[in-house]
């Protein structure tokens, strides 16, 4: 019975992450906390006024307090048509520029706009004062509030503070609008993808135990597999949840794919060392602890953050675009993440208290992520010598730090020679091919790679 209640336990507060992370990476997140927070205020001040709190400043503070009843409501009523209309605006703005990104960026780059805290807030102080302002506009000469005054006044204290609330929201409307315009930019967009990617590869790499095997994980002839419950993206889990449910049940738990796979029903993408009596009540328990969801955030798996930086540069490279300048910018963020991600090996694993080795993830190989990231860049840039140039000198940079990681040296000499068979075809400028040949003499002149890259060839 008492283990029954823990993993009882396990799946309510694993679900209970799971609708956090979906809480706060939402547009009303802040607002309602906020909102929330001025309807307590609301009644806070209410008490207060009950209690004589505007006849207490109105001695000393007689131009802080209204005691005009029609002056009051036109007061409250042009502040609640005043809010309104400035949170109609920022909202209408806000879809507006999720609009544009799609259009000009990629699609992907929604969920991280959405999620900037800053515009959130100031979100929340519209709607917070307005939930505040109607509050004390119904209070003003009600019957209920006025039964416990014995001179019949106005919360006057209380309509002061909706002024004030007003003044802080025209100041940080104005913000607001300084924010939203920095937020579109292309510059601001590639910083923040590269900002959160890198504290997520850093994440991995704190936790890699590097690049050894355990045992247990080679001998595979009595491994059973797990078939996916449903069609979707595998994007997180929780692993502290899942690393105990492997104890319980005490077996290893191999992961075939990497986190953020797509996943169809049925497929196998995990499995254990050996097969078990209760095995659905293992899968059922199992299933609890993964999440599947559509959205891709670059801060629950970093290899989102490589593809959104990708399609960016992909997208300013169209015909329709033609921005090869935003493309050079997110082939130097994504050099960054790259000599990071140099760092990390091509697994995962977890251990539990004992120390035996319990649970296996799948990084994306480098050799995959190259590929994936810069196949794209290199398919749509290789007729413009600005963006081969780029390339190559981002291949210099990994030069400069892959001495300490020789197994990669035939990845960077393969895609090298891609970049250059494509350039070799689109580029004719005689000019244009020999400052590309110049770049590969000065790499061939590091000695890192096994062999020499092939010069292109200029007709005089």
């Amino acid at each position: 019975m008492q283990l029954f209640l823990i993993c009882n336990m396990d799946k309510i507060l694993s679900q209970l992450k799971f609708a956090y992370q979906y809480i706060v990476n939402s547009i009303g997140f802040y607002p309602t906390l906020i909102s929330i927070f001025f309807f307590a205020l609301a009644l806070l001040m209410l008490y207060l006024e009950a209690q004589g709190l505007s006849s207490h400043f109105k001695e000393d503070l007689p131009f802080m307090i209204i005691t005009n009843g029609e002056t009051a409501r036109l007061i409250l009523s042009s502040i609640t048509t005043g809010v309104i209309s400035l949170t109609v605006f920022s909202f209408t703005m806000v879809m507006l520029v999720l609009n544009q990104a799609s259009a000009n960026f990629t699609p992907r780059v929604i969920p991280g706009l959405i999620s900037y805290k800053s515009n959130q807030r100031v979100l929340g102080l519209y709607l917070g004062t307005l939930v505040y302002t109607l509050i004390i506009m119904v209070n003003v000469r009600a019957e209920y509030y006025n039964s416990s005054l014995q001179d019949n006044s106005l919360p006057g204290f209380s309509i002061f503070l909706a002024m004030c609330f007003t003044f802080l929201c025209l100041s940080f409307f104005v913000y607001f609008i300084h924010s939203i315009s920095q937020t579109i930019q292309i510059e601001s967009i590639l910083e923040s993808i590269h900002t959160v990617t890198h504290k997520e590869l850093s994440k991995a790499i704190e936790e890699d135990n590097g690049p050894e095997v355990p045992n247990v994980f080679v001998n595979s002839h009595t491994w059973h597999y797990i078939e996916s419950p449903k069609t979707g993206y595998l994007q997180s889990l929780d692993e502290q949840a899942v690393l105990e449910l492997c104890c319980k049940y005490n077996v290893v738990l191999d992961f075939e794919l990497s986190l953020g796979n797509f996943l169809i029903v049925g497929i196998p993408f995990a499995r254990i060392n050996k097969r078990l009596d209760n095995m659905d009540e293992f899968k059922e328990n199992f299933f609890e602890l993964v999440d599947f969801y559509r959205e891709e955030r670059p801060s629950v798996n970093y290899l989102f953050g490589f593809k959104h930086i990708t399609e960016s540069a992909v997208r300013a490279l169209s015909p329709g675009i033609n921005d090869p300048g935003t493309a050079i910018k997110a082939i130097d963020y994504i050099t960054d993440l790259f000599v990071l991600r140099m760092q990390l090996t091509d697994q995962k694993v977890l251990c539990d208290k004992d120390g035996a080795a319990r649970i296996r993830f799948q990084h994306e190989t480098f050799e995959n992520l190259y590929a994936l990231s810069l196949s794209p860049i290199r398919l749509y840039g290789k007729g413009s010598s600005v963006v081969v140039l780029r390339l190559l000198y981002l291949l210099r940079n990994l030069l400069f730090k892959v001495q300490e990681y020789p197994h990669l040296k035939p990845v960077l000499s393969q895609e090298a020679e891609l970049l250059l068979f494509d350039a070799d075809e689109e580029i004719h400028n005689p000019g244009d091919r020999q400052k590309i040949n110049v770049q590969v003499q000065e790499l061939n002149k590091m000695n890192v790679l096994y062999t020499a890259l092939p010069l292109l060839q200029v007709k005089k």
